[in-house]
Order: C-alpha cells, then structure tokens, then sequence
C-alpha cells in the first residue's frame, strides 16, 4: 500500500513539472514572437521615415535650385550679365544645401607674400601686359624693363620714359603721352595692385619667378550653371543653366568654359 501511494505520488508530481515545463516554453516562444514582430514594425517605420527624410531634402534642393535661378535672372534683368558668385545677389541658400555657381567670369591671379625681388617681377609682368600702346596709327611705349637702378618704359622720344630708382612710388609711374597713355598707366598700376603687388617697387638686380596665385573673378558672366546638393543625401542633386533654364536632376555638367568659384 505505501509503495502504491508512493508510486502514485511520484506520478503525479512528474506531471505537474512538465506542465510547468511546457507553459514555461511557451512563455519563452511567445517572447520570441513579439520580438521579432515588433523588431520588423521598428524596421518599417525607420524606412518610411528615412523616405520621408530623403523626399524632404529632395524637395528643398530642387526649391534652392529654382530660387537661386530666379535670384540670377533678376541680375540679368538689372544688369544684362550675370555674377561671379551667388554672393553678389540677393539669395542666401538654405545651410543644408551645398550650393555651386559655375560661371565663365574672366579670373586674375592674385599673388600673396611676394618678395621685394617678386613684388618688382609682378609690375614688369603688369607693365608689358598693355604694351604697345598704339593710337591713331602710331606706336608710342613699346615695353618695360629695369636698367641698373631705373624704370626704363621704352618708346618713341615723346614717350620714352625712364624712371629714376631703385626705390619707385606709384606717383612717379607716369606715361605722360595723351590719353591713350593715361588710360595703360592706370590699368598698370589697377592690375599690379589688384594682383597682389604693392608700391613702392625696390629695382631688383635679376628677375624672379612668382609664386603659384589663387584665382579669383574680376569680371562679371556671360553664362553659368548653378548646382544644388543635399547636405544629407550625396545623390540627391539638381542644377540648372543659362542654357536650359530649367530645373534638372543632377550635378552641373563638364563645361571646359566654366569654373568655380
């Protein structure tokens, strides 16, 4: 009898441990599934969001781009060319879009830290950049050197100019042969100065080699490509032209005419 009940006991507690078992399986499986469900419900919901993130950055660039047509069609208008740069308008893109204007605005290489022997190759280089002069049929300065400690500007005897060094100021840099003269003196002096140079010049003993000059616009254009990217999306681009006037995607073209900045 006691080993019966024993027996019957020891059955009946098997069967509740495997019971317990299997719910606590269950349990685990049940974990499991909610997991993953809600796993792939994050996953859909990052994906359309990230879609509408990128459908967002692909309306604000084509929108930069369209603006900033409008903003150079206006300076056309006004002044029957177009900038060197966006900066000259009245546009400010948005910061999230990298924003580039291509334009053929003629360039000028400015030269930074020039040595004394350097900032006097830049004026000989600016000098002969207008010469001859020439009007009405007759040639008056020919060209420019140093000669020992002066300027020597070569040309007829009425034009014949050497300047007494070694050291030279920009008042004593004169062509003093009507104004065609005037008008190459100024653009001598403008240019040396617009590309770096300054007065007064020290007379060198040889020439000299310049440094390499950054380019910069000194002009106004006659065509351009304005180009919109997202600062989000490196595939998400839009550009359009003096050309087109259109909005289209992607980058501005390869145009050998145009530059940037």
């Amino acid at each position: 009898m006691l080993v019966g009940h024993f027996k019957a006991r020891l059955s009946m507690s098997s069967g509740h441990s495997s019971a317990a078992s299997r719910r606590q399986a269950f349990t685990i499986i049940e974990i499991i599934v909610v997991i993953v469900v809600v796993a792939l419900i994050a996953t859909l919901v990052l994906v359309s969001f990230s879609g509408m993130q990128k459908r967002s950055a692909d309306a604000v660039t084509q929108r930069t781009v369209a603006d900033a047509l409008k903003s150079l069609q206006l300076y056309h208008v006004e002044n029957r060319s177009y900038p060197a740069n966006l900066a000259d308008t009245d546009y400010l893109p948005p910061l999230s879009v990298a924003t580039k204007l291509f334009t053929d605005a003629p360039q000028m290489p400015v030269y930074q830290n020039l040595t004394s022997e350097q900032n006097a190759q830049l004026f000989l280089n600016s000098c002969n950049g207008f010469m001859p002069i020439i009007s009405g049929g007759q040639t008056f300065n020919t060209a420019c050197i140093y000669n020992g400690k002066n300027v020597h500007i070569k040309g007829q005897v009425s034009s014949n100019i050497v300047i007494d060094g070694p050291s030279i100021a920009q008042a004593d840099f004169t062509l003093p042969c009507g104004s065609d003269c005037s008008a190459a003196q100024a653009n001598i002096i403008n240019t040396f100065l617009a590309q770096g140079g300054v007065f007064p010049i020290t007379v060198p003993k040889a020439g000299s080699s310049l440094p390499s000059p950054s380019m910069v616009n000194a002009g106004l254009a006659t065509q351009f490509c304005v180009e919109g990217r997202s600062g989000q999306y490196n595939d998400v681009a839009y550009h359009s032209s003096s050309v087109s006037q259109l909005i289209e995607a992607g980058p501005c073209p390869e145009n050998p005419s145009l530059h940037y900045p």
